[in-house]
């Protein structure tokens, strides 16, 4: 049987047909997207949360010289001061406790928030250790000068809490010369138990107390007191609940001025300022200004009254106008019994000031 064969030829698919198949495998493929759709995704995700900064540390060691161990349970505190606002309330930026010191050396980490300091600010480093009944072992007797934007490590010397001012015999009282780490307050004391008289300078400002019976306590008609019985301190103000006081070597600014024969302190704020003028008619007149960075000093000021005039050895032009008039410190909220407004070369400086001397 012979069979035909027919040629075989292409079938062409319907165009309608074939537009189908081309879009359904297009849909199958993988797409890549174009940097503009990348963008627009990315932006539509919702970025992190930037993380808070950490706390800024200050590190170091504490210690003293003497070959001892310290009792079990004593603890070592360290304070990051702001040197602007010292001995107030406010003065204290950071603190950190160790608790169990054993002995010297005392290594410490300290955090504070950076966002308290203020540009050109002064701080300084506070250190004290205390046994486990409260005492006051060890302390920094001055102030250590610190740069929180540096990382160097610092070391605190400590000196050993002398038992001055305790008395010598029952009633007798503590001795002249005192200086009291009461709370937040540093107070200068002249105790004077042989006539019954106290002077405490605290701030700027001057309380006179008058021995009361007993012989242990000093106090004025505002509520003011100083108690000093069995050589524990305690010190109440214009009638406040009294808060236990510990001797410590360091006097305050204010204290440190008066024991050095200044007649009259002012201190102001941002920038931070002080000035200190001697006593008689053409004392001496030193002010320290912009947080320390320049300093003016008149030899023999001109002396109107309550106000001081004259030329530093610079060729500086100084007026320093006092008023005797109840005056608040713009950051502490300190009294103070005068107002003080300080030219330099034109360039005015207001603060608040006491008299320390007559």
């Amino acid at each position: 049987m012979h069979l035909a064969l027919r040629s075989l030829r292409p079938y062409a698919l319907p165009t309608g047909l074939l537009a189908g198949l081309t879009l359904a495998l297009a849909a199958c493929q993988p797409t890549t997207p174009t940097p503009a759709t990348a963008a627009g995704e990315a932006a539509a995700t919702p970025a992190e949360p930037a993380a808070a900064p950490a706390d800024a540390m200050i590190e170091g060691q504490a210690i003293y010289r003497e070959r001892m161990m310290l009792p079990p349970g004593s603890r070592l505190s360290v304070q990051l001061i702001d040197n602007l606002l010292a001995d107030t309330p406010k003065a204290v930026l950071a603190e950190v406790a160790v608790d169990d010191a054993r002995s010297s050396p005392i290594p410490f980490r300290l955090s504070y928030d950076a966002a308290d300091l203020r540009p050109n600010g002064m701080y300084g480093l506070h250190a004290s250790v205390r046994g486990p009944d409260g005492a006051l072992l060890f302390v920094t007797d001055t102030r250590h000068a610190v740069d929180p934007a540096t990382d160097a490590p610092v070391e605190l010397l400590m000196k050993r809490v002398s038992s001055r001012g305790a008395p010598t015999t029952p009633g007798e009282g503590p001795q002249a010369g005192l200086t009291l780490q009461c709370g937040d307050l540093r107070v200068d004391a002249r105790l004077r138990p042989g006539d019954g008289k106290a002077m405490l300078a605290l701030s700027g400002r001057q309380l006179a107390l008058a021995s009361a019976d007993d012989g242990n306590r000093y106090e004025d008609d505002l509520g003011n007191a100083l108690d000093t019985r069995d050589g524990a301190y305690a010190l109440s103000l214009a009638g406040q609940p009294a808060v236990a006081c510990t001797p410590v070597e360091s006097p305050s600014p204010w204290g440190a001025a008066a024991r050095g024969g200044i007649a009259f302190r002012a201190a102001g704020n941002e920038p931070g300022w002080h000035v200190e003028v001697g006593s008689g008619d053409a004392p001496r007149l030193k002010a320290e200004l912009d947080y320390g960075a320049r300093t003016v000093e008149v030899e023999h000021a001109a002396r109107e009254g309550l106000d001081y005039a004259g030329t530093a050895a610079d060729g500086s032009v100084v007026r320093l106008e006092v008023e005797r008039n109840a005056c608040q410190d713009d950051m502490s909220g300190e009294s103070f019994e005068a107002s003080a407004r300080l030219s330099v070369n034109g360039e005015t400086y207001r603060g608040c000031g006491s008299f320390l001397a007559p």
